[in-house]
C-alpha cells in the first residue's frame, strides 16, 4: 500500500520529464525526496552549521583541543 502510495508520486514527478525529454538530473531527484520527506530545512541548517564550522565531531564539545577528528 505505501509502496504503491510512492511509486505514483515518484510517477507523477517523473512524468512531466518524460513528455518534454528532458533528463532528470540527481539534483532534481534529490530535491524532490527532500521535499517528500519535508526536511529542506533541516539539510538548509545543517549545511550552514557545517560551514560555519559548529557541530565539527572533534568530540572535545567545541572546546579547543588539538583539532584532531576521526578518518572516514
Amino acid at each position: 500500500m505505501v509502496y504503491n502510495h510512492l511509486k505514483d508520486k515518484v510517477k507523477s514527478f517523473l512524468q512531466p520529464f518524460a513528455e518534454s525529454g528532458q533528463a532528470v538530473g540527481a539534483e532534481d531527484i534529490k530535491a524532490y525526496f527532500e521535499k517528500l520527506r519535508g526536511d529542506e530545512d533541516a539539510i538548509k541548517n545543517a549545511g550552514s552549521g557545517a560551514a560555519n564550522g559548529a557541530g565539527s565531531g572533534d568530540g572535545d564539545g567545541g572546546k579547543g583541543g588539538d583539532n584532531r577528528r576521526e578518518q572516514s
